[in-house]
């Protein structure tokens, strides 16, 4: 089953003001606003798993939770271009929320390796059927 991981593979570490901790860049953003990063060897090994870039799709996570998510920005491998990253649509901080929720941490805590081993996870198994997006981050 493939899997999202929730911090830089090229660093080993969950990115200080982007992908979970987005919100907490020095921008216009929410404190809670977050996406998960797509990555080269994500499609690289799954490589028609998502709809192109700017798709919306319908995720159900472990837990029942439903949401809408919006397929975001571009990469280029291999001449193909595939989305960037997965972030929840019309409001960026609704899986940040949901993400900081199942973690146990607070809205303006920066989220670090820590907090994902005190969870359990660092990654999200992921699946689809019937054009249904299935989230496991039990």
């Amino acid at each position: 089953m493939p899997k999202l991981e929730l911090y830089s593979v090229r660093d080993g570490s969950v990115q200080a003001q982007a992908g979970l901790n987005w919100g907490l860049a020095d921008a216009h953003v929410n404190c809670e606003d977050a996406y998960i990063a797509l990555t080269t060897s994500f499609f690289r090994n799954n490589p028609n798993f998502f709809p192109t870039q700017g798709s919306i799709i319908n995720v159900i996570w472990d837990d029942g939770t439903q949401m809408q998510c919006l397929l975001e920005g571009t990469q280029k491998i291999g001449g193909i271009v595939y989305p960037k990253q997965l972030s929840s649509y019309n409001d960026k901080s609704i899986i940040g929320h949901y993400i900081r929720q199942r973690i146990g941490v607070s809205p303006n805590k920066q989220i670090d390796m820590q907090d994902l081993s005190n969870y359990g996870r660092n990654y999200i198994d992921v699946s689809h059927n019937n054009g249904i997006y299935y989230f496991d981050f039990s």
